[in-house]
C-alpha cells in the first residue's frame, strides 16, 4: 500500500463518500445517474470543473489557511482577477452615469501595527449590473472597476469607485444543474475583491461584503464569514467602506 499525502487525502475522501452512500442507501440506478451526470463535465466549458469544485470547497481551504494565520481573514479570489490591472491613485475607472458612488479606504499594517510602505493593493469588483470588465462585450478591456495602487509610509489607501451588485455564477452548465437539483440558487452577494502583496508579509486575498445585502446570509459558494461583513458609513452623501488589513509575516 502507498503511504504518502496523496494516498492519505484521497483515501479519506473515498472513505467519506462510501460512508455517505451507505448512510443514504443510494441505489445502483442513482449511482449510475451520478456517474452520467459527472460525465457531462467532459464536454462542458473549461471553467466548469473549477467552478464546481470552488462552489463547495474553496472557502473551506481558506478556513484551513486561517488556522495558521493571525491577521485579517482571507477569502476566495474568484475567476475575475487580472494581475495586469491598471495602476491607479485615488479612483477606479467606472461607467459614467451608472451606479452609486463609493469610497474604499483603510490601512495596511503588519501584526505589530507597523504600516506597510509600498504595499501593492489590487481592488476589483463588478459593475452596477453584476458584470466584470474584461468578461463582457460592453467592457472588453479589463480596466473598469479594477486597479492596483501602492500605499505610502503611513500604510493608508483611499480609492473612489461605485457600489457593486449581486450576480449569478455561471449556471447554464452541469454546476448550475447540480445547484438546481439541490434546490439552491446561483447568486453571490455584492462584494469587493482585494489582494495585497508586500515583501514583508504573506500574500493576502480576501473579499468584503455589505451588512444587510442580498444573499449575504445565503451565498451560493458559502464564502461569507462574519469578519468579512462591513457596515458602510456615509460622507457628504457618498457611501464609505472602511477596510483595514493586518497581515502575517512572510
Amino acid at each position: 500500500m502507498a503511504n504518502n499525502r496523496v494516498d492519505a487525502v484521497v483515501g479519506d475522501i473515498i472513505e467519506a463518500v462510501r460512508n455517505v452512500l451507505d448512510k443514504h442507501d443510494v441505489t445502483f440506478p442513482e449511482y449510475r445517474a451520478a456517474v452520467a451526470f459527472l460525465a457531462q463535465y467532459n464536454g462542458a466549458a473549461p471553467y466548469e470543473i473549477p467552478l464546481g469544485l470552488d462552489m463547495f470547497f474553496n472557502a473551506t481551504i481558506h478556513d484551513i489557511e486561517m488556522k495558521n494565520r493571525k491577521g485579517s481573514v482571507t477569502a476566495l479570489e474568484g475567476p475575475y482577477f487580472r494581475d495586469e490591472a491598471p495602476a491607479v491613485k485615488d479612483r477606479l475607472k467606472v461607467l459614467e452615469g451608472k451606479g452609486e458612488p463609493m469610497i474604499i479606504e483603510g490601512t495596511i499594517t503588519d501584526l505589530s501595527g507597523e504600516p506597510l510602505d509600498g504595499a501593492e493593493l489590487w481592488i476589483w469588483h463588478s459593475d452596477p449590473d453584476g458584470f466584470y470588465s474584461g468578461f463582457v462585450p460592453y467592457m472588453p478591456e479589463a480596466d473598469y472597476y479594477r486597479g492596483v495602487l501602492k500605499t505610502g509610509p503611513d500604510g493608508a489607501y483611499s480609492v473612489r469607485t461605485s457600489v457593486p451588485a449581486p450576480y449569478t455564477i455561471p449556471h447554464d452548465g452541469p454546476s448550475g444543474a447540480l445547484l438546481e437539483a439541490m434546490g439552491r440558487h446561483p447568486w453571490r452577494p455584492a462584494h469587493i475583491h482585494f489582494k495585497v502583496r508586500h515583501p514583508k508579509v504573506l500574500d493576502h486575498i480576501t473579499q468584503s461584503y455589505f451588512q444587510g445585502g442580498s444573499y449575504v446570509d445565503d451565498d451560493c459558494v458559502e464564502g461569507v464569514r462574519p469578519d468579512l461583513i462591513h457596515t458602510m458609513d456615509e460622507r457628504d452623501g457618498v457611501k464609505v467602506l472602511h477596510k483595514d488589513f493586518v497581515l502575517d509575516p512572510a
